[in-house]
């Protein structure tokens, strides 16, 4: 008999769903839509946006502080050091390096399919903007990350490795219909494309991030991920194309990038068994017995 699911699930998912809709409610209101690649964020969609990256954190840390005390919270949640620093360090620069090298092969992918086409390599014109950028924004992604992999993974491993990372995926891009439904991820294309699309995203993209917190064992490098997605990979599949990039079809959010990322959990999943496999055939007998 599985044990019962861990308490605050559902009022953590309540309060985040309810206040992503809540923080876009100026935007439905002001009816703005984001009908093309090609246009800017206006002033009140990032602020819109920043309230809506915020409520995870804060959802997970009151609930969390509630019960343990904000110093209890931090290391809970992920937030205090759980390794040397050295290795924090590493652990980051490699989840850094993650969302790059899957969007780079799935654009390879969205060349050859004629999907895309890249001009040039950004200069230090173009990289030293994103840099100031993700530096600015990085409170912002720990607005999400503090929630998703600090409260709700630990939450839905309750449910398998497997399956956890994928119904946490499939929350996550949920999570963003309510920007999604504004042509935020998907602009130009019908709501009913761009949701079940995002969805199927997010859960692939989500289960990377959150395979990259398992296996640190810190939220720093998935928090990592999260800003190399988004303040790297994506600009930068703009900024060396020669023309407007519908995000569909080319870069991190594609279709073009689905096989890439599913190969790469493939790949993960595996090693992950392996090592299981390996750990319980170096086990001495005795412990087995005495375990069973």
């Amino acid at each position: 008999m599985k044990p019962n699911p861990p308490s605050g699930l559902l009022p953590f998912l309540s309060i985040s769903f309810v206040g992503a809709w809540l923080a876009m409610v100026p935007l439905w209101l002001d009816g703005l839509r984001r009908t093309s690649a090609a246009q800017g964020t206006p002033p009140l969609a990032a602020a819109c946006m920043i309230l809506m990256m915020l409520v995870p954190a804060l959802t997970a840390l009151g609930l969390t502080a509630r019960r343990h005390g904000l110093r209890g919270a931090a290391r809970i949640l992920g937030l205090a050091r759980a390794t040397p620093w050295r290795h924090e360090l590493r652990s980051v620069a490699v989840a850094s390096t993650i969302p790059l090298g899957l969007t780079a092969a799935g654009l390879a992918v969205a060349a050859l399919a004629g999907r895309y086409s890249p001009a040039h390599l950004p200069g230090p014109a173009t990289i030293a903007p994103l840099v100031l950028s993700a530096l600015v924004s990085l409170p912002l992604y720990f607005g999400e990350e503090l929630g998703w992999q600090g409260y709700l993974l630990p939450r839905l491993l309750h449910h398998g490795r497997t399956r956890g990372l994928l119904i946490g995926g499939a929350i996550w891009g949920a999570w963003h219909v309510p920007m999604t439904a504004l042509g935020g991820s998907y602009p130009g294309h019908s709501v009913l494309l761009g949701i079940p699309v995002a969805v199927v995203t997010a859960m692939l993209l989500g289960t990377v991030i959150a395979t990259v917190r398992l296996s640190t064992g810190s939220v720093w490098a998935a928090v990592a991920a999260h800003v190399s997605l988004n303040e790297f990979a994506l600009p930068l599949t703009r900024e060396v194309s020669d023309r407007v990039v519908d995000p569909l079809s080319a870069g991190p959010l594609s279709v073009s990038t689905w096989p890439v990322t599913a190969l790469a959990l493939l790949g993960a999943w595996l090693v992950h068994r392996r090592r299981g496999t390996a750990g319980a055939a170096a086990e001495p007998s005795g412990s087995r017995a005495r375990a069973s």
